[in-house]
This record gives structure tokens, sequence and C-alpha cells, in this order.
């Protein structure tokens, strides 16, 4: 046997209390939290079964209310919620694996790691650092244009990247390498307002176009066929000029605002050159990190005409990283953001698992009376769509979030002689808004990458409520625009 430790008692027990005292404070709403997990959902599920819903649907929605409490309590990390109402569907046998899980055999899986993957070689291999340092070469050393790159960079993606996560995996080695090209202090204004730009870049621009969002896409397929070919082309940004352009405004405007303080952030160009020297010539890794880039992306521009989905194009970008070694074992383990990926097809198997069960169908047949005070007129419309997207909101992610509300408002809309566009626009640019983290998944994303260490998030949350109160107000600027269009 092993001699046993000798020393002064005094030894063990400091341990002992410095294990203690290392140990988290318990947050002070953790065990209120608990108390609502436990006693709520019983309440949730006779609720749903009081409004004549079925049985399977109405455990599902008291399921559903455990891991909304979950996340509004930060009880676990957000990535656990919808891995628990998958596991716990499929336990009771709610809906078969087929619909729970059929996210693991979707194209979107395969895409998510094709870009995950290569958002995470463009920052490993040193691609991200050399091409900003090149642009802050370029480019005027003034703040305005530092913040310029990432915004127009996501804005450039959106027409042929129909997801915000993907776009921010994209952006992400961008933000970063602005961050330590431009040596921006921790916390700062500067990296707080390039993170601002990072954000908007990847979802400003979502709801302007029919493809920039794959809820925009599934809302689509929700109208008569005759309907749907309006929506496509040149009719969907053209529509939404207005608040495009007001939404672009209003951005540059809360940015100039918030964060005045932010504008000393620059880097001599003698400095620059000076940085770039000790990089010598482009690595063969960031020659083959920018290969897949431009690869993906003109792979995705040009689906047209060559008919190859993007899930194909980026699970060839996957394999190409995988056999070249540019991503190696080690590094697929341990720079893929596996959290944020078991978090989104969680949220595709909710959203599957809804559609199964039928519960858009029976909010829509249920509430659909209760929008009789609009009384065909838009502004109240407008008022009715941020009412049931931002209600809706609190209890699911940004797809199913906008299709319940756009499931709802459909029958609405058509009843008072509204165009179905308006609804679909304003149901998209509204699941946009947030108030708490875990109803961005865009947002957790960034705070799982650990970029929330390098700006202030309150001063961005400050930018996002700003942000938020903007999407209402260009609803409203739009609608003399929508007039003269002949929408309304």
């Amino acid at each position: 046997m092993p001699p046993e430790p000798h020393g002064p008692p005094g030894d063990l027990g400091s341990e002992e209390t410095g294990r203690r005292a290392r140990r988290p404070a318990p947050r002070p709403l953790e065990l209120p939290g608990w108390g609502c997990v436990v006693a709520l959902p019983p309440l949730v599920y006779a609720g749903a079964r009081y409004g004549d819903v079925s049985v399977e649907a109405a455990i599902f929605v008291g399921i559903l209310s455990a891991a909304v409490l979950l996340w509004v309590f930060s009880l676990v990390d957000e990535f656990i919620p919808p891995v628990v109402v998958v596991v716990a569907t499929l336990f009771i046998g709610l809906a078969p694996p087929s619909v729970a899980l059929a996210g693991f055999a979707s194209p979107s899986f395969v895409t998510l790691l094709g870009v995950f993957a290569l958002a995470a070689t463009i920052g490993s291999s040193g691609l991200s650092g050399r091409v900003m340092l090149r642009l802050l070469a370029w480019l005027p050393d003034r703040p305005f244009y530092h913040r310029l790159v990432p915004l127009l960079g996501g804005w450039l993606l959106s027409p042929i990247t129909p997801s915000g996560n993907n776009r921010m995996a994209l952006l992400l080695p961008v933000y970063d390498g602005l961050v330590e090209g431009l040596r921006l202090p921790k916390g700062s204004a500067a990296a707080t307002a390039v993170f601002a730009a990072t954000y908007s870049g990847a979802m400003l621009f979502s709801p302007m176009l029919a493809t920039s969002k794959s809820s925009n896409v599934a809302a689509i397929a929700l109208l008569p066929p005759q309907v749907q070919e309006d929506f496509l082309g040149l009719f969907w940004p053209v529509a939404a000029a207005a608040a495009a352009f007001g939404l672009a405004a209003w951005h540059f405007v809360a940015i100039d605002r918030l964060f005045p303080d932010a504008g000393a952030a620059t880097l001599p160009r003698e400095e620059v050159a000076s940085r770039l020297a000790p990089l010598g010539p482009v690595k063969p890794s960031e020659w083959i990190s920018a290969a897949g880039f431009v690869f993906f992306l003109v792979g995705a521009a040009t689906v047209s005409w060559h008919h190859v989905k993007p899930a194909w194009i980026a699970g060839c970008v996957l394999v190409g990283l995988l056999l070249s070694g540019v991503l190696t074992k080690e590094a697929f383990r341990r720079q893929l953001d596996w959290p944020m990926v078991m978090f989104l097809l969680g949220v595709d198997g909710i959203v599957r698992i809804m559609d199964h069960l039928g519960i858009g169908t029976a909010l829509g047949e249920g509430t659909s009376h209760l929008y009789a005070w609009v009384d065909g007129r838009i502004e109240r419309f407008i008022l009715a769509v941020l009412v049931t997207t931002t209600v809706v909101r609190l209890a699911l992610p940004v797809t199913a979030g906008m299709l319940v509300t756009v499931v709802i408002l459909l029958p609405v809309a058509a009843a008072q002689e509204i165009h179905p566009w308006i609804c679909v626009f304003l149901a998209a640019m509204f699941s946009d808004i947030f108030f708490l983290r875990y109803q961005s998944s865009v947002y957790m994303q960034a705070s799982s990458q650990g970029v929330t260490a390098s700006f202030d998030e309150g001063r961005f949350m400050a930018y996002n409520r700003w942000m938020n109160l903007a999407r209402v107000a260009v609803a409203f600027l739009s609608i003399p625009w929508w007039r003269w269009l002949g929408l309304s």
C-alpha cells in the first residue's frame, strides 16, 4: 500500500477550504427557477388540454415550457434545453426518430459542419489576421472603414448564405482579425462597435431577400403556388427597399451615438507594414483555407447554373479540409463549435416535432378570432404581427417563431385584404428581435466562441435595443412605399 501522506492536518483543511471557496455560489434566481421548471409544465399541460389540444401536443407543449424556463433562468448552458426536448419526445414516443432526429439526416447538418470547419481553419491558419492587416493597410485609417468591413461582408454573404449562423461563423474570424490588428482593448467601446457591425452584417439584411433566411423560404412554401412565383426574383428586395435603407441608416446613427468614444482605434500604415513583415509568404494552409472559402461562395452563388445544393458544396469543402490535413483530428474535435451544432439541430428537431403534432396549425385556428380589431388597417396589422412575434419568440427560436406567426396571421391578412408578403416580411423582420440571450442563436454562437469577453456586452445590448426599436420604426415608415407599390 502506498504510504499515507504526511503533513500538518491544517494543510488538508486548507485544501478542502480552497475547494469549497472555488465552488460557484448559487445564483439568486436559481432555486426559484428550478421550482418553476418543476411546477409550471404540469399547469401548461392542463391549460393545453382545457383548450381541446390533443394529449400528445399538450405533453409536448409542457416539455417545451420547461425548456423555455431553463433558458429564461439560465439554469443550464443554452444548447442543453433543445437536446432535453428531443430526448424527452423520443422517450415518451410523441414523435418517431425519423421526425425528431431528421436534422441529423438533413442537408443542413452537412452545411453546418462545412461552414463551421471553414471558419475554424480561416482563423487557425492565420488567414483572417493576414487579410485584416492587408485591408487595414489599404483602407483609410479611420474607425468608420474598420467597422464597414464586417458589415459589408455580411451583406454580401446574405444572398448566397441563407443562415445567420453560417454568416456569423464566416464573419467571426474577420472580427477577431480586426480586434487583434487594431489592438483594441478588451471591453472597449471600439471593440464593441466592431462587434455590433459584425452582428448586423450577419443579421440586418436577413429579412430583405427571400434567400437570406431559411424561414423566409419555408414561409413562402405556405402560400398558394400562383402567389409563390410573385415572391421570387426582384419582388422581395424592391418591396423591402425602404426598410433596408432605413435599418442601414439607423445602424450608422446608433453606432455614432452609442459609441462616441470609439473613434481612437487607429493603426498607422507603418505599423501595419511592420506587423505584416514577420508573417512571411502565404502558408499552404492559408492557401487551402482561401480556396475553400472562394469555392463555397462561388458554388453557392451559382446554384441556378450547376444545380448542386449548397449543402453538398459545404460538404466538399469539409472533405477537402480533412484530406489536406489543414483540419486535423484535434482541430476537428476542439475548434468546431459542437455545442452550437447540437443547439441548431435540436431547434430543427423542435420545429419538425411541432409540425408533426400540428401545433402551429392549432394555434392559427384557435387565435384567428383575436385579431378582429385590426379592421383591415395596415398600421394595426403591424402591431398585431409585432405582438404575436414577440410573444411567440419567448418560447420558440427564430425559425419556428416566424413560421408560427405566419401560420397564425396569414388567414387574418387574407380576410382583411392585406398583401400576404407584408405578413411574411414583418414576421421575418420582427423574429430577429431579441431581448434575452437564448432568443438569438447567432448571438449565442458568438458567446460560445468566447467573443463576448472581448467587448462590453452591456453596451452591445443597448445597441441591440436600439435596433429592435428600428425594426418597428422602419415597418411603419415603409407604409407609404408599400402603398405606392400597390401592396396595401
